[in-house]
């Protein structure tokens, strides 16, 4: 009986090589697939795809309610209140949408009925659920993060921070600098969670900000007891958790600039699988594990308790 031949050692590493090549190419096709349904259900829960428009301030404040963080108007990978209630995707200014008279209006409504608007997200208006109240007041009030963050600011914010700071209050048409520098100065302080500002109408008809320290703002004495039982590694999970999950999918680059905070606590949060990396030949996306369940559903008619919308 004539034995069989045994394979060549060549032959046996070009077929586990092939064996190889062809579970990359599976484990890329499923990672794309799982993309594509990440991508899918990111615009079905922003209410883009298929089309379901907000009619209302209390569709808003429920939506903002589940999402826990949204973007006013901005475009990032976060839902846009502004394209929700238009129920689509804007390009260019919402301002010179055909629904920007109604888009400004439940703004209005949902700020006037309590609803939080804090420049959080790249520093630009973020309305948040009450319960990341805390952690938003833990991250601003934060004193090794203050300190480093006074040394950076520029010699007119710093100016204009001591003056908040000393009177209590500035009304920017009386501080006595041109606007041209005083509202670079108020919005880094704003967006640096160091002062908050409310735009008015003035006695002559045109706007000016008022501008307090964020430790006498509404929202620091709302959730001030609160943010004592949060560290501060609690509160920065907290911030990247919601944003995540409101998002669905986002881009990791994007991510890493979201909040005044160092990111680093991204890297605990995919340590701890709590986060997720996925990659497409171009870019490296952040979602949580579970997107789907973790997302919270208000029951149907019900409204916040921290906010009556008229």
């Amino acid at each position: 009986m004539t034995e069989p031949s045994r394979p060549r050692r060549g032959a046996t590493l070009r077929d586990s090589g092939a064996r190889s090549a062809s579970g990359n190419v599976a484990g890329r096709s499923k990672t794309l697939l799982e993309l594509a349904r990440l991508q899918a259900l990111r615009l079905k829960s922003h209410r883009l795809v298929p089309s379901r428009p907000l009619r209302d301030a209390r569709e808003a404040a429920a939506f903002i309610e589940a999402r826990q963080m949204v973007m006013a108007t901005a475009q990032t990978s976060l839902p846009s209140l502004a394209e929700v209630i238009a129920g689509r995707s804007l390009t260019g200014s919402w301002m010179a949408h055909p629904e920007a008279g109604r888009i400004y209006r439940i703004l209005r409504q949902l700020i006037r009925s309590g609803v939080i608007s804090v420049p959080l997200v790249l520093g630009k208006e973020t309305l948040i659920d009450s319960s990341l109240g805390p952690a938003v007041e833990r991250i601003a009030t934060d004193r090794q993060r203050i300190a480093k963050v006074r040394m950076k600011l520029t010699p007119l914010a710093q100016r204009l921070l001591a003056a908040v700071e000393a009177r209590g209050q500035v009304r920017m048409d009386d501080w006595g600098v041109p606007t041209q520098g005083a509202r670079p100065a108020r919005r880094l302080l704003e967006r640096q969670l160091l002062v908050v500002g409310s735009s008015f109408h003035t006695e002559s008809g045109y706007h000016t900000s008022l501008v307090v320290p964020w430790t006498t703002s509404e929202i620091s004495k709302r959730f001030s007891k609160a943010a004592t039982r949060l560290s501060w590694a609690q509160a920065v999970d907290a911030l990247i958790l919601a944003g995540v999950r409101s998002a669905v999918l986002a881009p990791e680059r994007e991510v890493r600039r979201w909040f005044v905070v160092d990111a680093t606590g991204i890297d605990d949060l995919l340590t701890q699988e709590k986060l997720r990396r996925m990659a497409d030949a171009r870019t490296v996306y952040l979602t949580t594990g579970r997107a789907r369940a973790t997302i919270r559903k208000p029951v149907r008619g019900s409204r916040s308790k921290d906010h009556r919308i008229p």
